[in-house]
């Protein structure tokens, strides 16, 4: 696996700070569309799409995707963007990012799908603390983003 994308780290920052819920999540990515921050979050069973809606909040929520309807994952690398295409038995699910995510999210879903082993959070961790050392994060923004990160997946 990859070394965790600066792209993933910020993304969980900006989450929690649009107050989404991203506890027991081992990867989140982040896209704005139509003037709405969207959200991949990666858990151990399933994908959740989130979205913050647009500036009256039209369109907030969040759909549950279960890995066992997930029929593939590819990653697409353009020029300057990426993409992700998650096939779910004749739909296709894209969300665009930066190019070093859409293929380190592309592993990490295709590793759920066959019973891999969660990913270790270290570099995340690392990441995480020095987003905190920076002044970026709050020491309670910190705490609970350290302690979501070091809970066993449900």
């Amino acid at each position: 696996m990859n070394p965790v994308p600066d792209h993933c780290t910020r993304a969980l920052a900006k989450a929690q700070r649009n107050s989404v819920d991203t506890s027991g999540a081992i990867a989140i990515a982040h896209t704005r569309d139509g003037g709405a921050d969207l959200y991949l979050l990666v858990y151990p069973d399933r994908l959740e799409l989130a979205s913050t809606g647009t500036l009256m909040r039209a369109g907030a929520g969040r759909e549950r995707i279960p890995l066992t309807a997930v029929t593939s994952v590819t990653a697409h690398r353009g020029l300057l963007r990426s993409r992700i295409d998650i096939e779910t038995g004749g739909h296709t699910v894209s969300f665009g990012t930066d190019r070093p995510t859409a293929p380190y999210l592309a592993d990490l879903i295709q590793q759920r799908l066959t019973g891999a082993p969660a990913p270790d959070n270290t570099a995340l961790l690392h990441h995480l603390t020095e987003l905190h050392a920076a002044g970026l994060l709050t020491d309670e923004e910190y705490a609970t983003k350290r302690d979501n990160l070091l809970k066993p997946p449900s």
